[in-house]
């Protein structure tokens, strides 16, 4: 019996924990369910986070949000405030003036001018899942366990008995957060 875990990531656009399978092997039979004692509603969002941004001197049509600082959670009202040798301070706003996507800010018309001084404030999601707060109670009476594959939902838990063995199509997919673990034939 091979126990397989998830890996959790965060989605920085939703907050939602995603929760990746990798099985041994295309047919695999799942044989078991472990479920978590708690699980996690999402990750924390931080609101109005600001940040410096360096853009270049001229026309910029785009300006990058460093690798390191967090992704902003895009239509969500962003802000920047803009000021340059040809630009009056001003502010931007997202949908409008600029738009935003992952950590690329475009903008609807080009930013003009020397010595730019330009600050984007933005709501974000904690993306790091060690810092997912599980606190949520887990019951056999309020909790369904589901896997998905190739975008197939599959029922694997459902008020304490096991649905049904399955035989995994692919190798990889997604559990829901009350899965902790996942038990298959394969050693």
């Amino acid at each position: 019996m091979a126990l397989v875990l998830p890996v959790t990531t965060v989605n920085p656009q939703t907050g939602a924990p995603i929760n990746t399978i990798t099985v041994g092997t295309a047919h695999d039979l799942i044989t078991g369910v472990g479920l978590r004692r708690y699980m996690c509603a999402g990750a924390y969002k931080y609101t109005d986070f600001t940040l410096s941004l360096t853009v270049a001197d001229g026309s910029q049509a785009t300006a990058t949000i460093p690798v390191s600082d967090p992704t902003p959670i895009t239509g969500k009202g962003a802000t920047m405030t803009v000021e340059s040798s040809t630009v009056s301070a001003a502010t931007l706003i997202e949908g409008v003036d600029f738009t935003i996507s992952g950590k690329t800010i475009t903008f609807t018309t080009p930013y003009l001018g020397a010595s730019k001084v330009t600050t984007i404030t933005y709501d974000y999601y904690d993306t790091n899942p060690a810092n997912l707060v599980y606190d949520i109670p887990v019951y056999a009476s309020n909790t369904m366990g589901t896997m998905t594959m190739d975008g197939v939902d599959v029922i694997l838990w459902n008020e304490g008995i096991l649905a049904q063995s399955v035989h995994c199509w692919q190798t990889t997919g997604t559990v829901n957060g009350v899965i902790s673990a996942l038990f298959t034939d394969k050693n």
